[in-house]
């Protein structure tokens, strides 16, 4: 069965205020095809697009980046995020497809390009690492661990994983949390 969500139902469910929630929602998807703010129908949501609210919501709020730079890179991520895993979840609680991406911690790790011919939108290097395996590290004194991890870039640029994590301007995001975080507030009672 699918589930449609609505504004007040989500920003309940999330504890987002439900003014904030709406804005959100006209910044990051395309207008309501049943109508617009007179027509009398409320808007509803699918897992994906309550998902990519909450995502850019996130950007906006929290890492305090502006609303096109938001667009930018919740357009850019959107066909990594869906091949990967992050849209497929219906109302039951269940994933519709194990593509075993969410076993593991998920960090998306960006950093603006310096755009050569100074153009006005902007451009983001994307590294994302999946942690398959973290291991205290043999003989070493304190809390030292050893992590295994897959590196993969989007949008492959002439960038290395230390050229991203040491940009003075690099964002971090757990999206497993993320997205555990959504779905642990949507099936709660």
């Amino acid at each position: 069965m699918i589930h449609y969500y609505t504004n007040r139902e989500l920003a309940q469910k999330l504890e987002i205020n439900l003014a904030r929630w709406k804005r959100w929602s006209r910044s990051f998807l395309p207008p309501d095809p049943l109508g617009g703010m007179q027509s009398g129908y409320a808007r509803q949501y699918l897992f994906k697009d309550l998902f990519k609210v909450f995502f850019g919501g996130y950007l906006l709020g929290h890492l305090k980046l502006p609303v096109a730079d938001s667009r930018k890179v919740l357009d850019d991520l959107s066909p990594w995020l869906g091949k990967n895993g992050f849209f497929d979840w219906d109302a039951s609680g269940k994933k519709k497809k194990e593509t075993g991406s969410l076993l593991a911690d998920v960090w998306i790790y960006f950093c603006p390009l310096s755009s050569p011919n100074s153009e006005p939108e902007p451009h983001f290097c994307y590294l994302v690492c999946r942690v398959f395996d973290v291991q205290p590290a043999d003989g070493a004194q304190g809390r030292r661990t050893v992590v295994t991890y897959e590196e993969e870039f989007i949008f492959e640029e002439d960038f290395s994983a230390l050229d991203v994590l040491r940009h003075p301007d690099m964002h971090a995001i757990n999206l497993s949390a993320l997205y555990d975080t959504v779905v642990s507030k949507l099936t709660q009672k």
